[in-house]
């Protein structure tokens, strides 16, 4: 059995965890805005909304019944505080990268910058990136993904399935909480005697711990590739005297510094 567990957390905003529990539940289909404002607010920038970020990303809102789109114990949430647009084709709703990118951008006044990490995705690939953040701590960078949820493990694993996994034991996998494109955070990394988890932040406090939970690097790299005809990626969120330097180091790692297509339109 382990003996000693190490949770090894990601050097990030002092604020980051504070804002992140104020803010409580996503509004519905704007998981990308929400992180954003979370971010922002969490370097001083209070007057942040989902919202705001939402209308300058460009986001679109579907428009149907919310059980296509919510994962189940989440109850809607739709209480915005400023007009979107909406679109009655699904596929045509969601918040594009590229927009994300240029909302932060705008909002800080070209203080913060998203930087955009491409590469084919393997759990390898999810260590060097958390590696990089480790080695720049003066960094504080969040690293966003933006992936496919099915592809991940279901976010109330029991704490002995966790002890046995982290001991090198095949556990039963449970089933993905839902399917679809979402934007999460990367939190840190618990380490075991044989293998090791990565912990996530994610936008529904009915995940695993007060929206915390606990997912294999490949399940990370998997829903990361997506496979579902869409790109998928990471976006580093750092300070934009930093850029220079992140991009270096990230392509000397092996990452290409490139937007890519999440399926919805720009």
């Amino acid at each position: 059995m382990v003996t000693t567990l190490s949770l090894r957390l990601l050097p990030t905003p002092a604020l980051l965890e504070q804002e992140h529990h104020l803010a409580g539940q996503q509004p519905d289909n704007l998981c990308g805005p929400y992180w954003a404002a979370i971010l922002l607010r969490a370097h001083g920038f209070t007057n942040s909304g989902t919202e705001q970020i939402a209308l300058t990303a460009g986001s679109v809102l579907p428009i149907g019944d919310p059980v296509n789109w919510l994962p189940p114990a989440a109850k809607s949430r739709q209480d915005y505080r400023l007009p979107l647009p909406q679109t009655q084709q699904a596929e045509e709703a969601g918040t594009a990268v590229t927009g994300l990118i240029d909302a932060v951008l705008s909002a800080t006044k070209g203080r913060y910058v998203l930087v955009p990490l491409r590469t084919t995705w393997s759990p390898e690939r999810v260590e060097a990136l958390m590696t990089l953040c480790w080695e720049h701590p003066s960094w504080e960078a969040v690293p966003l993904c933006n992936l496919r949820t099915g592809h991940l493990w279901g976010s109330r694993l029991l704490l002995s399935d966790v002890i046995a996994y982290l001991n090198g034991k095949e556990i039963t996998i449970p089933a993905a909480d839902w399917d679809t494109g979402h934007f999460l955070t990367l939190a840190g990394k618990v380490e075991g005697q044989e293998q090791s988890l990565i912990l996530v932040r994610d936008t529904y406090p009915c995940f695993g711990w007060d929206g915390y939970h606990l997912q294999s690097a490949l399940a990370i790299a998997n829903a990361l590739n997506r496979s579902d005809g869409h790109e998928g990626g990471v976006l580093l969120f750092v300070a934009a005297g930093n850029k220079a330097e992140v991009e270096l180091q990230a392509q000397d790692r092996g990452f290409t510094i490139l937007s890519w297509d999440n399926g919805t339109p720009i």
